[in-house]
C-alpha cells in the first residue's frame, strides 16, 4: 500500500490500451464461459528486486519479538508461497533475512520524513545492514508509535487516507536509494484473532509489494492497472497485494507459516480466468463480469479526469447490462450475485448514490444476467464505483465496475 495512490492512476492513463480486448478463451469442455477480461497490473518500467534480502527491525522490549522472529524465519524457508506470489514479476528468491533488535524506545508520533532520517542515521551508522538495491528494510514499530504521511495515520482506522502499512523508498545518496516498508500492528476486523496473524499478513503485503515495486517514488515498477480497468485500484490500491487485499478471503496460512499472510495479483492466472488472487487460489473459481464498453471519466483526482470503461449514466437515468457468469471448472451449483453501492460504503456518500435491480440473481457458468443501474446522485470521487458479489457457500468473489455520469 502507498498513500499516493493516485499517481498509479495517472501513470495508467498514459499507457494506452494494454487492457481490454476479448476474454479468455472458451475451452472445449465450456469452462470458462466467455467474458470480460479481468485486469493486468502493468510496470511503469522500474527494476524489482532480483534477489531480495529483508532486514527486519524490531525494538527492545517488544512483547510480539519471538513471534515475530519466528514468521520471519518461515517466510524466509517457504519457498513455494514466495515464488508462487512473485516469481510472475521477475523477483526471485529470497537470499536472506536478518534480525536487527534496537535497544531504545521511538518517539510516540513520528512523519514519513523522520522515519526516512533515523532510518538513514541507522545505516550510515552501521547499526543496520548496508542498503543495496535489493535490502528491503522492514519497520515493526510497536502499537505506541503512530506514523502519519499522506494525510493519514498508522492504524488510525477512520480517516479516508489512514493505513496499515506502507512501503517507499529514499535517496541516501546521489543515486542510490533505499527500499523500507512499515507494518503496523493495527486492530483485527475478525474477532479473536492473534494479534501476530493480523502483523503477519500487513508484513507480507508490504514485502511483496516493496519486492515487486521496490521504488514507488524514484522508479515505479508494478503500481498500476491496465487502463480499461482503473476502477480496481479506486478500492485499495493499484500494486499486486492491494488487488487482493479486500477478498473476504485475502489471508491464509500457507505450507511452511503458522500465521497469516496474504494472497496477491496474478496477472497469469487472471489472463487463464482462474483465481487472481494467488498462491492456492481458490479453486473452482468462479466470478460474474459485468459488460462495461462506455468511456467514463473519473474527475476526482489530483492530476485532472482520467477515462476507463464504465457504464455512463446520466443522473436520475437508468441503464441495463450484462454479466456474464463463468467459473474455470464446474461449481458445486449456482452462485448469488448481488451488487453494493461502493460510494456510500466505502467513500463517504452519506446516502447511496446508485441502485440496482436484477432480472435474476442466481447463476452459473454460462449464464447471462442483467443488471439495471439507476444514478440517484453524484458521487463523492466524481464517479460512481461498484462493486459485483458473487457468493457460493462460504466463498465470495467480486469484481469493480464504475458508473460515470
Amino acid at each position: 500500500m502507498k498513500i499516493r495512490a493516485l499517481l498509479p492512476l495517472l501513470a495508467a492513463s498514459v499507457l494506452g490500451a494494454c487492457g481490454g480486448g476479448s476474454g479468455p478463451a472458451e475451452s472445449n469442455d465450456g469452462f470458462p464461459a466467455p467474458h470480460p477480461p479481468m485486469p493486468q497490473v502493468v510496470s511503469l518500467g522500474g527494476p524489482v528486486t532480483t534477489a531480495p534480502k529483508i532486514v527486519e527491525i524490531t525494538f527492545q522490549g517488544d512483547p510480539l519479538q519471538a513471534e515475530i522472529d519466528t514468521f520471519m524465519e518461515q517466510l524466509a524457508g517457504a519457498t513455494e508461497y514466495w515464488k508462487g506470489a512473485t516469481a510472475e514479476y521477475g523477483v526471485g528468491p529470497l537470499t536472506a533475512v536478518t534480525s536487527v533488535t534496537l535497544a531504545e524506545k521511538p518517539a510516540a508520533q513520528l512523519a514519513d520524513t523522520d522515519v526516512q532520517a533515523w532510518l538513514k542515521t541507522k545505516i550510515l551508522a552501521a547499526e543496520v545492514p548496508a542498503a543495496d538495491e535489493n535490502t528491503i528494510y522492514l519497520i515493526y514499530y510497536p502499537s505506541s508509535t503512530v506514523v502519519t504521511m499522506g494525510g493519514g495515520s498508522l492504524c488510525g482506522m477512520t480517516g479516508a487516507n489512514d493505513f496499515e502499512g506502507y512501503h517507499d523508498d529514499f535517496a541516501i545518496s546521489p543515486g542510490k536509494y533505499v527500499i523500507y516498508g512499515i507494518a503496523g500492528r493495527c486492530p483485527s476486523p475478525v474477532a479473536n484473532l492473534p494479534e501476530i496473524d493480523e502483523l503477519s499478513a500487513e508484513a507480507s503485503h508490504e514485502l511483496i509489494e516493496a519486492a515487486t515495486d521496490p521504488f514507488p517514488t524514484d522508479n515505479p515498477a508494478y503500481i498500476a492497472v491496465d487502463p480499461d480497468h482503473l476502477a480496481w485500484e479506486l478500492l485499495s490500491g493499484p500494486e499486486i497485494a492491494d488487488m487482493c487485499a479486500a477478498n473476504p478471503d485475502a489471508f491464509y496460512t500457507p505450507p511452511g507459516i503458522t500465521t497469516f499472510v496474504q494472497h496477491v495479483w496474478s496477472n497469469a492466472a487472471a489472463a487463464a480466468s482462474h483465481d487472481p488472487c494467488e498462491p492456492n487460489g481458490t479453486t473452482p473459481y468462479f466470478n460474474s463480469a459485468p459488460v462495461m464498453t462506455d468511456t467514463v471519466q473519473i474527475p476526482h483526482t489530483v492530476f485532472g479526469p482520467l477515462e476507463t470503461q464504465g457504464v455512463d449514466i446520466p443522473i436520475g437515468a437508468s441503464k441495463t447490462i450484462e454479466l456474464d457468469l463463468y467459473s474455470d471448472a464446474p461449481t458445486s451449483g449456482p452462485w448469488t450475485v448481488s451488487a453494493i453501492d461502493l460510494s456510500s460504503t466505502f467513500f463517504g456518500a452519506a446516502n447511496p448514490v446508485l441502485s440496482f435491480s436484477f432480472d435474476k440473481t442466481t447463476g452459473q457458468n454460462g449464464d447471462k444476467l442483467h443488471l439495471t443501474i439507476k444514478a440517484l446522485a453524484a458521487g463523492p470521487l466524481g464517479a460512481s464505483p461498484f462493486w459485483i458479489e458473487s457468493d457460493l457457500g462460504q466463498i465470495s468473489k467480486f469484481w469493480v465496475g464504475v458508473v460515470g455520469n
